[in-house]
C-alpha cells in the first residue's frame, strides 16, 4: 500500500478562544490521517494557548508554536517554516472545514500531479452543511491567465492546497494585512500545474473584529498597496488580465482616498488619485456610492477631501 503523504496544516491563532474548539474538532475529524498540525498562537492573552496545549496533550499530530504577537503573516511563516509535510493546508482558527477537506485536496494534487489545487469557500449560515464527492471529471487544470484571473475573483489563501516547497520560497510580508494578496500571484505564477474543483469543504464566518470590518487607515493602506501591487505584476506579467482588475483597483483607490488622510502616505495617495483619474471605468458601472465618489474626485479634490474627513468626523 503506497503510503499517505504527510500533510501540515497552519492555523495562526490568536484570541480566538470562543471559536478555536470547533476548528480544532473539524481539523481532528479529517478522514486524511496523515497529518502534521501546526498551532502558531499569536501571542494571545485569552484562553486560546491553553486550549491549543489540551488539544496537543491528547493528540500527538499537533505541535505548538509561540509568537511575540509578530501579526498573522509572520504567524503563518512560522508554520511554513516548521513545516515538514509534501502539502500545506492553512486554516484560520475560527473556520471550519469538512472531514474530507484533506482527503479531496491531497487525492487532486496526486491524481493530477498538480502543485496547487483550488477549492471553494462558503460562509457557514449559507452552507447546507453537505459536501459532494470530488467527481474528478469535474476538476479542471487551470491555465496560468485562468489562474491568475481565478485570484482577481477568488483571491482567498485557506481554500487552496499548496505544495509546501513553493510556500517556503514565497514567505509572507512581515507586518503587512492582506498577505494572500501580497503574496500569492507569486506562488502561482512559480506553479508548474494549478487545478481547480468546484467542491465546498471550506467554512468560513464574517465576525465583527475581523479584517474586513476593520476601516482602519493601515488596514486600508494595506489592501490598496497589495492590491496595486498585484496589479503592477499583472501588467508586467499578464497583460490580458491586468484590465480585469480595473474595477477592482478603482474601489481600491476610491476607498484608499476616502478613509486615508492624504499625509497617511503621500507616495500612496498619489498612486491612488492618478488611478482615479486616468481609469477607463465608466462609473455608471460602479455602486452609486462609488459613483459620487468618483466623479466628485474628478471635480475636485480638495472639495472632496473636505467632505470625506467631515463624513469620517460625523461617524465617529
Amino acid at each position: 500500500m503506497t503510503e499517505q503523504a504527510l500533510v501540515s496544516i497552519v492555523v495562526p491563532i490568536y484570541n480566538r478562544h470562543k471559536y478555536l474548539d470547533t476548528c480544532l474538532k473539524s481539523i481532528l475529524n479529517q478522514t486524511y490521517q496523515n497529518l502534521e498540525i501546526i498551532l502558531v498562537d499569536d501571542g494571545s492573552t485569552d484562553d486560546s494557548l491553553k486550549i491549543c496545549e489540551r488539544y496537543a496533550s491528547e493528540d500527538s499530530r499537533i505541535k505548538i508554536i509561540r509568537n511575540n504577537h509578530a501579526g498573522v503573516s509572520m504567524a503563518r511563516n512560522s508554520g511554513i517554516e516548521n513545516a515538514s509535510g509534501k502539502y500545506t493546508v492553512f486554516i484560520d482558527s475560527d473556520d471550519t472545514v469538512a472531514k474530507e477537506h484533506c482527503e479531496y485536496a491531497v487525492g487532486i494534487l496526486e491524481k493530477f500531479k498538480a502543485d496547487i489545487c483550488c477549492m471553494k469557500l462558503m460562509d457557514i449560515n449559507d452552507k447546507a452543511k453537505e459536501t459532494k464527492a470530488v467527481i474528478y471529471n469535474q476538476v479542471m487544470e487551470l491555465s496560468k491567465e485562468q489562474a491568475m484571473e481565478l485570484l482577481i475573483n477568488d483571491g482567498y489563501l485557506c481554500d487552496k492546497v499548496y505544495k509546501t516547497n513553493l510556500l517556503k520560497r514565497h514567505p509572507f510580508p512581515k507586518g503587512k494585512m492582506f498577505e494572500d494578496t501580497w503574496t500569492l500571484h507569486y506562488v502561482f505564477d512559480e506553479a508548474d500545474k494549478i487545478v481547480y474543483s468546484p467542491v465546498t469543504t471550506y467554512f468560513y464566518e464574517v465576525r465583527n473584529d475581523s479584517i474586513m470590518t476593520n476601516m482602519s487607515s493601515k488596514t486600508i493602506a494595506d489592501q490598496f498597496e497589495s492590491s496595486n501591487d498585484r496589479y503592477s505584476f499583472f501588467k508586467k506579467n499578464y497583460p490580458t488580465i491586468a484590465p480585469k482588475m480595473n474595477v477592482y483597483m478603482l474601489i481600491r483607490a476610491l476607498r484608499y482616498c476616502t478613509y486615508c488622510p492624504k499625509n497617511y502616505n503621500r507616495q500612496l495617495f498619489d498612486q491612488a488619485k492618478t488611478i482615479i483619474k486616468t481609469s477607463p471605468v465608466d462609473p455608471k458601472t460602479l455602486d452609486r456610492r462609488y459613483q459620487i465618489t468618483m466623479k466628485l474626485f474628478r471635480f475636485s479634490e480638495p472639495l472632496a477631501l473636505l467632505i470625506f474627513r467631515l463624513r469620517k468626523l460625523t461617524n465617529s
